[in-house]
């Protein structure tokens, strides 16, 4: 059967899609958006690159490694970025915040001024 064009955005669990390369497989593999690789998200063209280069490389036996998942989600630069976005490129003093948030907004980045964090901010677009 096939998966129905919502499928994508449907909740799942890890033993949902089948691995690429079934355990005690020799000879097939599944590929594409449907088959399970660890710390991917699906509907890219990476991740069908992706699964199709692991089967290879498990089935013909080739000693070279799958290039790795872009660690985005774990990089601070990345996530104060997409804030940024998020904002609608705002920076942080633009944003509607009552007055409790300003307040604390305002202490927090003199606690930060002169520190890394300080610059990411400012890198990622979220201060001047």
């Amino acid at each position: 059967f096939m998966p129905y064009i919502n499928a994508f955005f449907q909740p799942r669990k890890a033993e949902d899609r089948p691995l690429v390369v079934p355990e005690g497989s020799v000879n097939f593999a599944f590929i594409g958006q449907f088959a399970e690789t660890p710390r991917d998200t699906i509907f890219t063209t990476e991740y069908s690159i992706r699964t199709g280069m692991e089967s290879v490389y498990s089935l013909m036996d080739v000693d070279r490694g799958v290039p790795e998942v872009w660690g985005s989600q774990y990089d601070i630069r990345e996530l104060l970025r997409a804030t940024y976005y998020a904002l609608d490129k705002k920076t942080l003093d633009k944003v509607p915040l009552s007055f409790k948030e300003k307040m604390l907004l305002k202490v927090a980045l003199k606690a930060v001024k002169g520190t890394d964090i300080e610059l990411l901010l400012r890198n990622s677009g979220l201060i001047k």
